[in-house]
């Protein structure tokens, strides 16, 4: 099967992320894979509930982390569960296509949706050099992969 029809068979949900949230140990993975560190600044875009944001800053001790996601309730949640823990995050509750990340030193971006990447693009080009955007889904349009991992 190819990928973009896997992709077509999901639920729409699930394509967006709206009611995904991944296991602590894929964050770890992937947080390894890109070599997260303390200089790092991170922006989880569509944060959820802000797990991530917590891996980041208590097992990685990266400078900032950022979440955004459009879903006040899931920005509320994540809230609590960050402020429980004493983490200093920024949390914003808007559409992640209005979200300004210029000192972003890493990206966890994993739309699927292809009007979102499109939109989005024209925002990573902006970024700083050497700024990583990690993908779930597939790599970004006209965009070779640094590393892959399955």
């Amino acid at each position: 099967m190819k990928i973009e029809d896997y992709l077509n068979s999901l639920p729409e949900n699930i394509l967006s992320g709206e009611d995904v949230q991944m296991p602590d140990n894929s964050f770890r993975e992937i947080f390894n894979l890109v070599d997260l560190k303390k200089d790092d600044v991170f922006y989880h875009l569509g944060c959820g509930e802000g797990r991530g944001l917590s891996i980041a800053l208590e097992e990685y001790n990266v400078k900032k982390a950022t979440g955004i996601d459009n879903n006040q309730n899931k920005i509320n949640i994540a809230k609590n569960h960050l402020m429980k823990k004493n983490l200093e995050v920024e949390l914003v509750c808007e559409d992640i296509e209005s979200t300004e990340f210029e000192d972003a030193t890493i990206i966890l971006f994993w739309f699927a949706d292809e009007k979102i990447i499109n939109s989005m693009m024209k925002k990573f080009e902006r970024l700083k050099s050497g700024t990583r955007i990690v993908t779930i889904w597939g790599p970004l349009p006209g965009c070779l992969p640094d590393k892959v991992r399955f």
